[in-house]
């Protein structure tokens, strides 16, 4: 019998119970049991109990019970062992339709780890189909980890008939592991190249993939398991059957939003998979099973992984996860597989099997028709130079080596030929890309079938998208050896007949030698001589603002730098953040010009004093252009010196207004909010989303500044002093953008 609600009689009450743990369900089943031998008391000995039939016809019945006869699970279990049967029994809650958490993992991995090689393992839930799934491919992964160690393979004879490429019968017997899954995703590709989405269409799954070193293999070997415990249910399939439901024009408004919440629910659960095969793949499980020293906990891998943390947030909370797993319209996408040449090009694309450089990715030129380019600076191989007025604060987009070098030479950073010393200049990278240099130009990871879509890796950390590059290297240096010393590349093209640009490849013939990280690149310009300290801080509009990210931009500060020099993918958006952050800086040391806004800012709107009322001329979007949201004006009351600290603010977002104006950004988003119709929530949401993040990191400057008049950057960190201030917090964390 299970516990309903009367007027929900066919729906499960586990979703009310959320996040529950063993002991607490386990309590629940006691005092259940306790209600219903008090009203079967009540009733000599009946309780109203509920059937349906094979039908789904609802209908009631009394059922007599005594007390020997209503058992709870664990007393069921318990008097099994009792009398004899081998068995443990263990609770994992689970809530239906979600990702089992990472301490469930955990719970599974040590309950399996410390069983017998030839124990046999039973799982079941409410249907015995959906979580009985999940738990049976944890099982298989584990036991395929803890008998045969790393790396996580499939043994021949567990793949099953016709899905091996070669032909060979599931029945054959071999004691040898298959070389690579790779003939069973081989298989699988073909039978889902058949249709016009696919599970590899979604963009959130390659990242992940991508992310961690062993992803490729690790994901082949978890997909593999995942078809063999297909027989109720295939995880993969059911995010694409929900995306097929959820794209039904006639589909009920209420089915089609419970389609696209089913979707993100299973997709979640296949990217917990993969992270957790990812896991069982690496080191940190060697000590769960015997073979190695490191006995790490998946809960608390993932937390030395942020960046998955971060990716996974996008998939719950974002309007990224409807356009990941939802949004590509299929009619779209024949014109652009059109795009990309003949078919030896695409199977090269479609054969890759680097960690990073995997199947269906491409290596596209950075540069693009239509990009930004400088209005004063000129500098050959960078398309966008910008400097701050009155500081000496500049931002690039991603530069060729030889416009890195022009640019640096520009900046002094070089010794003169008349003797004048470098001049030491501190170079922000802020991309989340993965990129690498071929021949001298800058290359990014793309899709083959999303070529102009950014692959950035919101929350990364500079030292993991560094690792990430290295692992793209050699996945190229491993290409080009393979195909004689070239490779193939891809670049946008404009053309001027039909107005629009496509991404078109091109075979490049390439020494090893010549490929480069931007890490080894800017190492070899300080081994030349250029006085340069280099730093990656991934930080970009999509990124949620953080103390931790203005502490990380304003402690690059070099009393003996020259300039600060911050290089992004066009040099031009989330870049100003970073700039004002360090021209805030050094305003409050004294190192700046006047304090009068600049004349390129034109004729913008100064911010106003937050001690007077506005008058009643002023309108409100009057007031938005200045800043003047209601949430800034709570802050600046709060704030020791809130007014100067918002018009000290206010002042360096109109010097760096070159690289990207902050309040433009939030006026433009608050706009889209107001004028948005429809019923498109996930838009909504977005729109709400960038902006309240745009109008998030211009508070976080007027706090930063406000820091900087109190204390200083030597005696404490903006953090720190973040975290004595928690009012400031609870107002940063419930900012709003449509009030």
């Amino acid at each position: 019998m299970q516990l309903k609600d009367l007027s929900l009689v066919t729906s499960s009450l586990s979703r009310a119970v959320l996040g529950i743990d063993r002991e607490r369900v386990e309590r629940m089943e006691a005092r259940l049991k306790e209600d219903i031998l008090r009203e079967s008391e009540r009733y000599e000995g009946d309780i109203m109990v509920i059937h349906e039939t094979e039908d789904g016809e609802i209908f009631d019945a009394w059922e007599h019970v005594s007390f020997d006869v209503v058992q709870t699970p664990l007393e069921v279990f318990r008097s099994l062992e009792a009398d004899g049967f081998p068995i443990k029994y263990a609770r994992v809650p689970i809530t239906d339709g979600k990702a089992p958490k990472s301490s469930d993992f955990d719970t599974l991995a040590l309950n399996i780890s410390s069983a017998s090689k030839d124990t046999a393992f039973v799982f079941n839930c409410q249907m015995g189909r959906g979580r009985t799934t999940t738990g049976t491919v944890i099982a298989c992964l584990l036991k395929l980890r803890i008998d045969y160690g790393r790396p996580i393979r499939i043994l021949l004879d567990d793949v099953p008939c016709g899905e091996l490429d070669n032909g060979t019968s599931s029945g054959d017997e071999s004691g040898h592991y298959a070389e690579s899954i790779s003939s069973v995703a081989k298989g699988r590709a073909r039978v889902d190249s058949s249709h016009a989405f696919g599970i590899n269409d979604i963009l959130l799954l390659w990242k992940i993939t991508r992310f961690f070193e062993n992803g490729v293999e690790c994901r082949e070997a978890l997909d593999a398991v995942i078809d063999r415990c297909s027989a109720l249910q295939n995880i993969r399939q059911a995010v694409l059957q929900y995306r097929k439901l959820f794209n039904q024009q006639h589909v009920e408004p209420r089915e089609r939003r419970v389609a696209l919440n089913r979707g993100a629910e299973y997709l979640e659960r296949y990217f917990r998979l993969i992270a957790f095969a990812a896991y069982l793949g690496s080191e940190a499980f060697d000590g769960f099973c015997g073979q190695g020293e490191y006995k790490i906990t998946f809960k608390s891998w993932l937390h030395q992984r942020p960046e998955v943390q971060a990716m996974k947030c996008y998939l719950l909370h974002q309007f990224d996860v409807t356009v990941f797993c939802f949004g590509f319209q299929e009619e779209l996408r024949a014109p652009q597989e059109s795009q990309h040449g003949d078919a030896v090009m695409e199977a090269i694309v479609k054969k890759r099997n680097g960690s990073v450089l995997g199947k269906g990715s491409i290596l596209k030129m950075y540069f693009f028709p239509g990009q930004r380019t400088s209005s004063h600076i000129q500098i050959h191989g960078a398309p966008h130079v910008y400097k701050v007025d009155g500081y000496p604060v500049y931002c690039m987009a991603t530069p060729t080596i030889a416009g890195a070098k022009e640019m640096l030479a520009y900046l002094g950073a070089r010794p003169t030929s008349e003797g004048n010393g470098p001049q030491k200049v501190i170079l922000t990278d802020l991309r989340e890309e993965a990129v690498v240099y071929i021949n001298g130009t800058p290359f990014v990871l793309r899709e083959l079938n999303k070529p102009v879509d950014t692959l950035k890796h919101v929350g990364i950390t500079g030292s993991v998208v560094e690792h990430m590059e290295a692992r793209l290297k050699e996945d190229i240096i491993s290409e080009i050896r393979k195909c004689g010393g070239r490779m193939l590349l891809h670049r946008e093209e404009y053309n001027p007949a039909s107005n629009q640009a496509s991404v078109v490849g091109y075979w490049e013939n390439i020494f090893v030698e010549d490929v480069k990280t931007p890490t080894e690149v800017y190492a070899a310009l300080r081994d030349d001589g250029y006085d340069i300290t280099y730093r990656r801080i991934p930080l970009t509009r999509e990124r949620e603002a953080l103390a931790s990210d203005v502490d990380a931009i304003q402690y690059c500060m070099d009393n003996s730098a020259g300039s600060y020099l911050f290089v992004s993918h066009t040099g031009f958006g989330g870049v100003a953040y970073a700039m004002a952050i360090i021209c805030i800086r050094l305003q409050s040391e004294g190192k700046l010009a006047s304090h009068d806004a600049p004349a390129q800012a034109g004729n913008r709107h100064a911010s106003s004093s937050i001690a007077q009322n506005f008058s009643s001329e002023d309108s409100y979007l009057e007031a938005r252009e200045k800043g003047d949201y209601r949430d800034i004006l709570s802050l600046t009351r709060v704030l020791v010196h809130g007014p100067e600290s918002k018009s000290d603010v206010d002042n360096v977002i109109e010097r760096c207004a070159g690289a990207g104006h902050l309040r433009d950004d939030i006026l433009f988003y608050s706009k889209e909010l107001e004028k948005f119709e429809g019923n498109d929530d996930d838009h909504e949401a977005y729109i709400m989303d960038m902006g309240i993040k745009a109008l998030r990191r211009y508070f976080l400057l007027i706090m930063f500044r406000s820091y900087l008049y109190c204390t200083s950057a030597i005696e404490m960190k903006f953090t720190t002093w973040m975290v004595g201030r928690p009012e400031l917090g609870h107002l940063c964390n419930n900012l709003r953008i449509d009030k």
